[in-house]
């Protein structure tokens, strides 16, 4: 049956205590059912508790120190390389203090007591680092600690924090706490320092307000490993590979180029980039092509193991884009340099993908944040590549049919190079191999480009046209009006076919007739408002036989106007160039 066992509390062979008056009765669990009802249980025969005795720390400082210093990352050599601003965790060397009970029979396996570690404080030597915990937010540089986010100034970094003990560990004989050695003075004690090397790859911005131009050198880019020795005190100097990405426009504007025979490292035909390493090698450097004919110079290493090195760049067309890339094994595997616009204050560039805030690991040549192929720095960069929109009122198709990178990229008017303007008057390039002029033909609304000194190569292409080495951002092909002298029967002082949507466009010019029908006071003068005339007539203008009689287009010319009107069917304001 179950029964209650009852124990006096001044029988014998229970602890020692105070004698109590009348003796009390303490009610323990139900006995077991086999039990005799009414048998008495007795007390155990036996030493009393464990008094532990906690050994001096003096003696053992290995346990103390072992909880006071920072363990980095997964602890191995590698972890103590971190990058500027990366992350790294960080936690005490142990989480536990282990104290020791020097008296025999402790009831702790082998007299070692753990006791849990509390970090009051975290110190990076005042390298400006940051200490803190991820939440789902991101990184936040407060309360609890459990990752190190490195400073952005490179260089060796000591990570030290202060600890103080928990004295308390659970006695395994009673399963009470009980109070173990307190090592640490009221505050806690620092522990010894673990360095770190806080390392960083970058190449430096070499085309601040650089807008491209023929033969120009852009430069130099810096690429540099920091520190120069890790905190092993071994050098950080490594092998370092450039390597080139480059437009390849053809020729060095629309409507020029530069070959030779046999072929030269800066020649701008097809197959050529327009961004290269210079010829010859810089000292120091192994420059390689990566293309069939070997021709693109866009590869570079330097010879020896450095810290820094500095690269130029020679650029071989009005319009060249592209991009320098850096990489290094700086530790166990390869890394892309992070582009540095300064290092007082030191200032990285970043852009935004996703709210996520990247590295840009490239230098731009030129700099194109908006990506439309212009460099930043060029006054009339506003708008898309292939923005064709002078717009010209009534004018019923916008545009000239050169696009604003083509434009910008411009052409070669008499040998020199010139760019156009993409938000003024449309361009209409005129051939005048003959000195005939163009007369009053700007009157129309357009900008003229009159070439008269033929070129070798020619400034345009088989067909007259305009834009021959077109590529990136082109629309269409634009054509210039060959003005040519004409004999003709008698009844046309100038005839213009076809009009300039077409290939070869040729307005024809019979200067005897012109000079037969005016007196010479006057001809220089009919000769310019004949060729006003039929420039008109390219720009898919058509005669006027009603309405404003003082108009270029009037037909038959029997006076000398200077204007173009706007009436229909059409001449200011209503003409077209395709």
């Amino acid at each position: 049956m179950v029964g209650w066992l009852v124990l006096s509390a001044d029988g014998p062979g229970l602890w020692p205590q105070p004698p109590v008056d009348p003796p009390r009765v303490i009610y323990t669990r139900p006995a077991p059912c086999e039990d005799e009802e009414g048998q008495e249980a007795q007390a155990p025969d036996g030493p009393g508790p464990h008094e532990h005795v906690w050994v001096d720390d003096q003696y053992f400082p290995w346990f103390d120190m072992q909880a006071a210093c920072v363990n980095v990352g997964d602890g191995s050599e590698a972890a103590r390389y971190v990058r500027c601003g990366d992350y790294v965790e960080v936690s005490p060397g142990s989480p536990l203090d282990w104290d020791i009970c020097g008296n025999e029979g402790c009831s702790f396996p082998g007299g070692l007591a753990d006791n849990a570690v509390s970090v009051e404080q975290w110190d990076d030597g005042g390298a400006e680092g940051q200490f803190g915990h991820f939440e789902p937010t991101g990184f936040v540089a407060d309360g609890y600690i459990t990752h190190y986010k490195a400073p952005m100034q490179p260089g060796l970094v000591s990570l030290q924090n202060r600890v103080d003990d928990i004295h308390y560990a659970e006695d395994p004989a009673t399963g009470q706490p009980v109070q173990t050695f307190d090592d640490f003075p009221p505050d806690g004690v620092w522990g010894s320092a673990t360095t770190i090397t806080v390392w960083d790859f970058t190449i430096s911005d070499g085309a601040p307000g650089f807008r491209p131009v023929l033969d120009a050198w852009v430069g130099p880019f810096g690429a540099k490993i920091e520190p120069a020795t890790d905190h092993n005190g071994q050098s950080m100097a490594r092998p370092i590979y450039f390597e080139l990405f480059s437009s390849a426009e053809p020729g060095y504007c629309l409507n020029r180029t530069r070959e030779h025979d046999p072929h030269e490292w800066n020649d701008t035909g097809l197959g050529d980039t327009d961004l290269k390493f210079s010829f010859p090698d810089q000292q120091g450097l192994t420059v390689h092509s990566t293309d069939f004919n070997g021709w693109w110079r866009n590869e570079a290493w330097t010879n020896e193991e450095v810290t820094t090195c500095a690269v130029d760049i020679m650029c071989l067309d009005y319009g060249a884009f592209g991009t320098l890339t850096a990489t290094a094994t700086v530790i166990g595997y390869p890394t892309a340099a992070r582009l540095l616009l300064s290092d007082n204050p030191r200032t990285y560039s970043t852009y935004q993908v996703n709210g996520q805030t990247l590295y840009r690991e490239y230098a731009p040549i030129p700099w194109d944040v908006d990506a439309n192929y212009i460099a930043d720095v060029w006054m009339r960069n506003s708008g898309n590549a292939a923005d064709d929109e002078e717009d010209e009122g009534q004018c019923p198709v916008k545009g000239d049919g050169f696009t604003r990178y083509e434009e910008y990229r411009g052409f070669c008017v008499n040998g020199p190079w010139t760019e156009l303007d993409p938000d003024a008057h449309k361009d209409v390039f005129v051939l005048d191999w003959n000195g005939l002029g163009i007369g009053d033909f700007a009157a129309l609304g357009v900008v003229p480009h009159r070439l008269y000194v033929p070129q070798q190569p020619a400034e345009f292409g088989p067909d007259y046209q305009m834009n021959p080495n077109r590529g990136t951002a082109n629309k269409q092909l634009q054509h210039g009006v060959m003005l040519v002298v004409w004999v003709n029967d008698p009844g046309y002082l100038g005839y213009t076919v076809p009009r300039l949507n077409a290939p070869k466009p040729t307005s024809r010019i019979d200067v005897v007739q012109i000079q037969g029908l005016f007196p010479p006071p006057q001809q220089q003068e009919a000769v310019g408002v004949i060729v006003s005339h039929e420039l008109g007539h390219a720009c898919n203008l058509e005669h006027h036989r009603t309405g404003t009689f003082d108009c270029i287009m009037w037909d038959p010319p029997t006076h000398l106007p200077h204007a173009y009107c706007s009436e229909n069917p059409g001449c200011r304001m209503l003409w077209r160039l395709y």
